[in-house]
């Protein structure tokens, strides 16, 4: 269980706040697989971040009762000057995952070739992605979070990485943010919207998309009004 008490998170601008997460209290089962649709520039990756551990919120904590991913994909913790596989022997121990399988699973998943074993800051941005979602893939979780992305690279490579967090889903959940209607139907059976700072209920990623092109047009003050009641 993945659990938000009272959560809020502020724009770190002391003249003018803007909230971008406003008292949010929910609770994420071990094996749901949440969709949250989100606007850019709404708080899609700041509650990622949060909920991850990454950024603290400003007001209320987050309670992890199960392991939870990084952000699917994420690089963040890779360091430029050391080899793919150096990395991933790191991180490895780090997480306390056997070492051999985990490089070797992501030597063959991200197939790279040589540059495996060259320092990332020689890697082409699709050799970089193509390894964070190998390893995001590497270690199993009871919980997968992800900021909008479910795969990397080229057309083939793409279904080589949604079919492995398909895969994975049999098992482990899934909270993933997106922008996007479609990932969610595709990956999702829970649903919610982010907007003005609440996560609200949906029935459907369509309804889910409803609510927010409602909100951005003539609709905008209703749904305030309801975000508030919700809160």
């Amino acid at each position: 269980m993945i659990s938000m008490f009272n959560v809020s998170r502020y724009h770190p601008d002391k003249t003018n706040p803007n909230i971008i997460l406003n008292n949010v209290s929910t609770q994420f089962a071990r094996n749901e697989s949440v969709g949250i649709l989100a606007l850019g520039g709404t708080g899609k990756t700041t509650l990622a971040r949060i909920l991850s551990g990454v950024e603290r919120p400003d007001i209320g904590n987050v309670q992890r009762h199960n392991s939870l991913s990084h952000p699917i994909g994420s690089t963040v913790g890779f360091h430029a000057g050391l080899s793919g596989a150096q990395n991933v022997r790191f991180l490895a121990r780090l997480l306390r995952r056997n070492v051999k399988e985990t490089t070797d699973y992501c030597e063959s998943f991200a197939d790279i070739g040589p540059y495996f074993h060259r320092p990332i800051d020689q890697y082409a941005p699709i050799m970089r992605a193509r390894l964070g979602f190998a390893f995001s893939m590497s270690v199993e979780f009871d919980t997968y979070l992800s900021d909008g992305i479910t795969s990397a690279g080229d057309h083939s490579f793409r279904d080589k990485c949604e079919a492995a967090l398909l895969e994975r889903l049999t098992r482990s959940g899934l909270i993933l943010i997106s922008r996007h209607a479609r990932t969610l139907n595709r990956f999702c059976t829970k649903f919610y919207a982010l907007h003005a700072g609440q996560l609200l209920p949906c029935s459907s990623p369509e309804e889910a998309q409803d609510i927010l092109d409602y909100a951005g047009g003539y609709g905008n003050t209703y749904w305030n009004e309801v975000a508030r009641n919700v809160g």
